[in-house]
């Protein structure tokens, strides 16, 4: 497959590392960039897929420690490796500890500690946690040295921690440690007009194919369950798959890379409800007969073909919209 030579867009970013265009996107950004500077621990939330690393990633650059930022699937460390793993060791504290070694919360001091799917951590490992947390400090197996915890924690998973709470599957007093700030990001479906340009920044990142207009479209109205990472996955593969370096919807639908929407009606009812509008009904109604006036350039007739009603009611609807301006 021959490269895609085209011209570079700029994509926005909204915080290091992350691209968006959508308004509560960048609402959401701008809470972010205000706690970054502060010590307090953050608890991010969000579907599989939604960039959580990505947000504990920004807020770590944007808080301009000194230190590193350590990554640690909590649901990945084996229960009889957390002490050595998150303390560290001494050379022969336990068979097989042939030399010293440093844990992640010495590896994190003076930067940015991420706990990702904290809620697969168990009860005695969070019992350990807590303590750090508290007393700021840490010790070796083996060694009788105190050392000072200066990292922040940062903590995430897709599961709701405070049912865990109530099912005393997770520490309360470690929960209330853990959110001190709180981040809800935002699903895939929760931000749609986000992914054409997802989609083409990935696209680009291949540097071997390009999207047609229709083909983004059909990629904003498809369900994405696994979020950006299926959307970006979608994309590697489609640039592996596809014959031509130009997509089209029919090369999406052919190579059955997503799923696109078959109750399209119940979908746009339910985006309608979600957005944060009064009256939605009649805001609604007088989009849809404006921009069918505007999508044909001012042709009545043409706008009320397009939304399959009477020119009458076009003319009516226009005339009340006008009266009230």
């Amino acid at each position: 497959m021959e490269t895609v030579k085209k011209f570079t867009p700029m994509f926005p970013q909204v915080l290091p590392g992350i691209i968006s265009n959508n308004p509560d996107m960048r609402k959401l950004a701008n809470h972010v960039i205000k706690i970054a500077k502060s010590s307090g621990t953050v608890f991010l939330h969000g579907e599989t897929g939604t960039g959580k690393e990505l947000f504990a990633k920004a807020i770590h650059k944007l808080s301009e420690r000194q230190g590193n930022l350590v990554s640690v699937n909590c649901s990945a460390i084996p229960e009889n490796l957390f002490e050595s793993l998150f303390f560290g060791h001494e050379k022969g504290a336990f068979t097989g500890a042939d030399k010293k070694q440093q844990g992640f919360f010495y590896q994190a001091n003076h930067g940015t500690l991420f706990l990702d799917e904290i809620a697969e951590l168990p009860l005695a490992h969070q019992a350990k946690l807590l303590r750090v947390l508290e007393s700021k400090q840490f010790s070796r197996i083996g060694s009788a040295e105190l050392m000072q915890f200066t990292g922040r924690i940062i903590s995430a998973s897709h599961v709701d921690l405070e049912r865990k709470v109530d099912e005393k599957a997770f520490r309360e007093d470690l929960w209330y440690r853990l959110n001190l700030f709180e981040i809800t990001i935002p699903a895939l479906h929760q931000r749609r007009d986000d992914i054409p340009l997802l989609a083409n920044y990935f696209a680009q990142s291949t540097n071997s194919i390009h999207f047609l207009p229709c083909a983004l479209k059909l990629l904003q109205f498809s369900e994405w369950p696994g979020n950006i990472r299926q959307l970006k996955n979608m994309v590697e593969k489609i640039s592996i798959l596809a014959e031509s370096t130009t997509i089209s919807e029919k090369t999406i639908q052919q190579l059955s890379v997503c799923h696109d929407i078959t109750d399209w009606a119940t979908r746009v009812a339910q985006e309608i409800i979600d957005m944060p509008i009064s009256n939605k009904l009649k805001t609604i109604h007088d989009a849809l007969i404006e921009q069918a006036v505007e999508v044909s350039n001012g042709n009545k007739s043409e706008a009320a073909r397009l939304l399959g009603v009477h020119r009458k009611v076009v003319e009516r609807r226009l005339a009340q919209i006008m009266s009230l301006r």
